[in-house]
C-alpha cells in the first residue's frame, strides 16, 4: 500500500508540473523556458527521491542520481517510453515524452492499464493527497500571512496616548474621547493657577467631592462669555469638584459628561457656571461659581426662626417675600433650561445654591439631558423618587413637564421651611398615592396663591402643567405686587411636633 501511494503521489506531482507549466519553445534566453527548465529539473529531482525510498522498501539499491532531461528518453514507437531499463519491476512514472505515446501507455491515475483496474478508489485518494497537502499548505501560510499583516497595521493606527477609560459598547463611549483633554481647549486652566483649600470642605457625595479654591488671574469663563458679570471673576473663590479615588470608569464618563454639557451653558444669573477645568486624565478638576451661602435647602432650614419672626424680629432676617423672590429666580433659570432643550431630572432644594448676594443658582448638572424630543426615557442609576412625576415613576419618561411636577415638589420645600416631602409614605407606595389624586398639604406660612401653583405642577396628565414661562410670569406678577410683610398678614405659630403627620397629604 506505502508503495502505490508512494507511486501516485510522484505521478500526481509530475502530471501536475506538466499541466501547470506547459512546454514552452525551446529557447535559452527565453524566460518561460528557464523556468520551465528548473521546474523540470525539481520534478526529476522529486521523483528519484520517491524511487529512493520505493528501492530502499524493496531492498534494492538505487542506481547513482543524474540530471535527466528530454534527449535520454527513448523515442522507439515499439517500447514502453515510461519504462526505464536500470530495474526490473514494475515501470517508475518519469516526464512525459516529446511524442505521443501508444494507446498501450501506464496511466498514473489508475496504475497501469486502465481498463477494469480495481485499485482505482486508492489511486484517487492518493491523487487527492497529492494535491490537496501542497495546497493545504499554501492557505495556511497564507492564512498567517495575513492575520500578522492585519495586526501589524491595527498596531500603526492605534492611538499614542490611549484614553484613560476603556469600556466597549456601553452608553458613555461618546466622553471617552471627550473634548475636555484638547490643549487648545478655551475653558482649560493651568494647574498652578489653582488654589485649593483641601481643609474646607463644601460638600462630598457618592460620586463627588467640593473643596473650595481660588483662581490666580482671570477665569476662561471671562474671555469665553465676555460681559459686566464675568469680568468681575478674576482672583475670584470657586468651589472645585473632583471626583473621589474610588471612583470607577462610569463616575468618571457621567463627571466628563456633566463638564461637556456645562460648557455649552451660556452664563445666566440663575444658573452655577463653569468657570474652567483642570485637565487630568484620571480626575479632572470642574471650577464652578463659588455660592457663599451654600445649598438651599440648609439654608432655609438653618434660618427656619428667622423666616418664622418675620418683621417682628430681624428686620434684615429673611421673610417669605424672599422665599418668593427665590421662587422665581430658580423657575426664570428653568426657563433658559427649558428653551435650550434641557431636562434636568433633579430639581430639588438641595441642588440649588445661594451666592452672597441672596442669588439662587441651579446647580448639579449631572442628570441633565439635551434632547430634540419632548420625551426622554432612561432606565436605572440614582433616582430622585419623591420629587419624580408619576409617568417617570412608572414608565421612566422624563420630559419638560416632568420638570415642572419637580418644581412644585421645591416650591414645597420651600414654603414649608426645609421639610422632607412626601415623609410618611414609603417609596414603593408613591407612584400609588400619586394616582389615588393625594398631593402634599398647602404649608403653614406657605400663601394661597403661591399653592396655587404648586397644585398646578403636580397635574396628573403632563399636557395639563404649566411650562416654566408661564410659573415664571405668574410668579413675577406675585413678586412686584408683594410688600415687605407678604406672607404675614394672618401669623400662625408654626409647631411641628404637633401636627398630625397623616395630614401631609390629602385629596385635590
Amino acid at each position: 500500500m506505502t508503495h502505490q501511494c508512494l507511486t501516485y503521489l510522484a505521478s500526481s506531482a509530475a502530471l501536475v508540473s506538466t499541466l501547470a507549466f506547459p512546454t514552452p519553445v525551446a529557447d535559452d534566453s527565453h524566460e518561460d523556458w528557464s523556468a520551465y527548465k528548473s521546474i523540470t529539473n525539481l520534478s526529476q529531482q522529486a521523483l528519484n527521491n520517491v524511487r529512493s525510498t520505493i528501492n530502499t522498501i524493496n531492498g534494492v539499491d538505487p542506481p547513482p542520481v543524474t540530471s535527466s532531461s528530454r534527449s535520454q528518453y527513448p523515442n522507439s514507437w515499439g517500447s514502453n517510453p515510461y519504462q526505464d531499463s536500470w530495474t526490473p519491476g514494475p515501470p517508475y512514472p518519469t516526464l512525459p515524452p516529446d511524442r505521443p505515446t501508444t494507446p498501450q501507455y501506464y496511466d498514473p491515475y489508475y496504475g497501469g492499464d486502465h481498463k477494469g483496474s480495481e485499485g482505482g478508489g486508492v489511486n484517487a485518494v492518493a491523487l487527492g493527497l497529492g494535491l490537496g497537502i501542497p495546497l493545504g499548505i499554501i492557505a495556511c501560510a497564507l492564512a498567517v500571512f495575513i492575520f500578522f499583516w492585519c495586526r501589524k497595521r491595527r498596531k500603526q493606527n492605534r492611538h499614542p496616548f490611549p484614553m484613560p477609560f476603556t469600556k466597549k459598547v456601553n452608553d458613555y463611549e461618546t466622553q471617552l474621547d471627550s473634548p475636555a483633554y484638547s490643549i487648545h481647549d478655551p475653558w482649560l486652566l493651568d494647574k498652578n493657577n489653582l488654589e485649593i483649600n483641601y481643609s474646607k470642605k463644601l460638600g462630598s457625595g457618592a460620586f463627588c467631592n467640593v473643596f473650595k479654591g481660588k483662581i490666580n488671574g482671570e477665569a476662561p469663563v471671562s474671555t469665553i462669555h465676555p460681559g459686566q458679570r464675568t469680568q468681575q471673576l478674576r482672583d475670584c473663590p470657586v468651589a472645585v469638584k473632583m471626583l473621589p479615588s474610588f471612583a470607577d470608569d462610569a463616575a468618571r464618563s457621567d463627571f466628563m459628561q456633566e463638564i461637556n454639557f456645562m460648557k455649552s451653558l451660556a452664563y445666566h444669573p440663575h444658573l452655577v457656571s463653569m468657570l474652567g477645568f483642570v485637565a487630568d486624565r484620571k480626575s479632572p478638576y470642574l471650577l464652578v461659581e463659588f455660592c457663599e451661602h451654600g445649598d438651599l435647602l440648609h439654608m432655609i432650614r438653618n434660618r427656619r426662626q428667622e423666616i418664622i419672626d418675620g418683621p417682628n424680629g430681624n428686620i434684615d432676617g429673611l421673610k417669605i417675600k424672599d422665599l418668593l423672590m427665590y421662587s422665581w429666580q430658580i423657575s426664570n433659570g428653568l426657563e433658559y433650561l427649558n428653551n435650550i432643550g434641557c431636562i434636568h431630572r433633579d430639581i430639588a432644594a438641595r441642588n440649588v445654591l445661594v451666592d452672597s448676594s441672596n442669588t439662587c443658582k441651579i446647580g448639579d448638572f449631572g442628570l441633565c439631558r439635551l434632547t430634540d424630543s419632548l420625551l426622554y426615557t432612561a432606565r436605572g442609576g440614582r433616582l430622585p423618587l419623591k420629587w419624580m412625576a408619576p409617568e417617570s415613576l412608572s414608565s421612566y419618561e422624563y420630559s419638560f413637564k416632568s420638570d415642572v411636577w419637580s418644581y412644585g415638589v421645591l416650591l414645597w420645600e420651600l414654603f414649608s421651611l426645609g421639610e422632607v416631602p412626601y415623609a410618611e409614605v414609603q417609596t414603593t407606595e408613591l407612584l400609588q398615592t400619586h394616582r389615588s389624586g393625594k398631593r402634599l398639604l398647602k404649608p403653614e406660612y406657605c400663601p394661597e396663591e403661591i399653592y396655587d401653583v404648586m397644585r398646578s405642577c403636580w397635574q396628573e396628565l403632563p399636557d395639563d402643567r404649566p411650562a416654566f414661562q408661564q410659573t415664571c410670569a405668574i410668579l413675577a406678577q406675585m413678586l412686584e405686587n408683594a410688600t415687605e410683610n407678604y406672607g404675614y398678614l394672618i401669623p400662625k405659630h408654626f409647631n411641628n411636633q404637633t401636627r398630625d403627620p397623616a395630614e401631609q397629604c390629602d385629596n385635590v
